[in-house]
């Protein structure tokens, strides 16, 4: 036994130091924040480890020496000055109503004013109640005050397919933030987190000082853990997962990199793994849905109906870096919300590009099933007949069991929410299959164009041309004349080509034809 206790969940530094729970030491780096510049923000996705950061700062703030023991600040830090920390915490509630936000906000402060017996005049000038709780505590205590802001747009995620709320929204958390610059000579240290850019909600306008920490190479790595950290701070957790589940060491190793790698936050590309996801899988010693499992915003699976976002396009998206960081009056553009919320992520960069993409099979899986399952109740009862027939397919081979039932899916999709194209049925083959754990791949690019679909089993690979209102005999001639299968030259699996046809008619599967190709 490791007698390694994960803190899944826990965003309390002082808890997991204080429980002998895994604490991957990021002290170094946050070392070289707070002794570098005053101002910051960190965009990163939902459970990535950002209330967890805020919190290692305010317990180094407020001089808590004894439970940095061991790591790398305690050898870094010398001084260990005690700071007033103001902590606001914007993720508390949900923002289905404007009220709750000034009930949120006015609780937050209030706490403050009763520690610093500051008097309130007007309960909601927020700017005007911070900024006095700012000077009441550096005359308290004679030290910059540190502020620091957890998950500062979730008001205004709440309210993305509002507009009118939002603009409320908008400005209050602009109200409350505005007397942040103003302050400079009272703070030692400011640091907001999100999940959005913040020029991509335009609520700073007068806190144009912050250094937006997200993209840059030396900070890529503040949250989530790298390969390096798991596979050495980590490894007696995943010896005894691989002993859990009959796997080698290796083995175990792969599979987590499969999962849970893959997301990249800067041009140096350094691999970075959800830590939920990687530590849920530890503890509960198996694979899965963790990150997912928390629940997929509803407000972005409406984004990318709404924008009627192409899953395929997900795998392979070139963008500049201006394209996150647009000053905005509301979101629209869903490429850079999916990159912050952690949909998609950096999977190259080359003289200013970048190339987008999904980074790890549980959110290839995960988004699969959500886009499936929010694309309507109908093709739901067929689901799990289709994915027996996956499975079927996987294990015996048996295409004709599985093209039966992905036909039967296909005619139950309801008419309303289908597009009358050959796209909108290579999505929702993508979306499905993905949603099943397939290691499928859409709009694979090779030397002679992109193939549909390329779904690659345990022994053969099926290279896909999908075709709407036309022949199968097209799709087939397709295959062969562009040499998509080409590509997979020297894999010792089966190649397959596969081809199909959409009868506009009946929405569905009017013809298919298989063959075994020759390399």
């Amino acid at each position: 036994m490791s007698n390694l206790r994960y803190p899944v969940g826990e965003q309390d530094f002082a808890n997991i130091r204080n429980d002998n729970c895994v604490y991957i030491d990021k002290t170094e780096i946050l070392y070289r924040l707070v002794t570098t510049k005053k101002y910051y923000f960190l965009s990163r996705p939902r459970r990535f480890g950002k209330s967890l950061m805020l919190s290692t700062l305010r317990y180094y703030f407020e001089g808590r020496r004894e439970l940095f023991q061991g790591l790398a600040m305690e050898r870094l830090e010398h001084d260990w000055t005690v700071h007033p920390v103001i902590y606001l915490d914007m993720s508390s509630d949900k923002y289905a109503e404007i009220e709750i936000l000034h009930a949120t906000i006015d609780n937050m402060l209030a706490r403050y004013e009763r520690l610093y017996q500051v008097t309130v005049e007007t309960r909601n000038a927020y700017g005007v109640r911070l900024s006095n709780i700012i000077n009441a505590a550096y005359a308290a205590t004679g030290q910059g005050v540190v502020v620091l802001i957890d998950e500062y747009d979730a008001p205004l995620l709440d309210s993305t397919h509002d507009e009118e709320r939002l603009n409320v929204m908008r400005n209050i958390t602009r109200s409350l933030y505005s007397p942040l610059k103003a302050q400079a000579a009272h703070l030692r240290f400011v640091m907001l987190t999100g999940i959005t850019k913040f020029s991509q909600l335009s609520i700073f306008s007068e806190l144009n000082n912050l250094t937006n920490i997200s993209m840059l190479p030396d900070y890529e790595a503040i949250c989530g853990i790298t390969e390096q950290e798991m596979l050495t701070q980590l490894r007696p957790g995943i010896e005894e997962m691989a002993q859990d589940q009959g796997f080698t060491y290796d083995e175990c190793a792969s599979r987590l990199k499969e999962y849970y790698d893959g997301y990249h936050f800067s041009r140096r590309l350094t691999d970075i793994y959800n830590p939920f996801s990687l530590l849920s899988a530890l503890s509960n010693k198996e694979l899965g849905l963790h990150w997912f499992g928390t629940g997929t915003p509803t407000w972005l699976l409406d984004l990318i109906r709404h924008y009627r976002f192409d899953i395929t396009e997900m795998e392979s998206i070139p963008t500049s870096a201006s394209r996150f960081d647009r000053p905005a009056q509301q979101i629209n553009d869903v490429v850079p919300v999916l990159y912050q919320s952690g949909y998609l992520t950096i999977k190259d960069y080359d003289d200013g590009i970048f190339v987008l993409g999904i980074p790890n099979k549980e959110v290839r899986t995960g988004l699969g099933e959500s886009l499936t399952d929010y694309s309507g109740s109908e093709p739901l009862e067929r689901k799990d007949y289709l994915r027996i027939a996956y499975r079927g397919l996987v294990r015996q081979g048996d295409l004709d069991g599985f093209m039966s039932s992905l036909t039967d899916f296909f005619r139950a999709i309801p008419y309303d929410i289908s597009n009358d194209n050959e796209r909108h049925f290579q999505a929702v083959f993508y979306a499905v299959l993905a949603s099943f754990g397939a290691d499928i791949m859409a709009e694979d690019r090779t030397s002679n164009g992109r193939a549909d679909i390329v779904l690659r089993l345990p022994h053969d690979i099926y290279v896909v041309e999908l075709k709407y209102g036309k022949t199968v005999d097209e799709a087939m001639e397709q295959l062969h004349r562009r040499n998509y299968a080409a590509k997979w030259r020297g894999d010792n699996r089966t190649i397959r080509l596969l081809g199909m046809n959409i009868d506009p008619a009946t929405r569905t599967i009017d013809a298919w034809r298989c063959e075994e190709v020759s390399l």
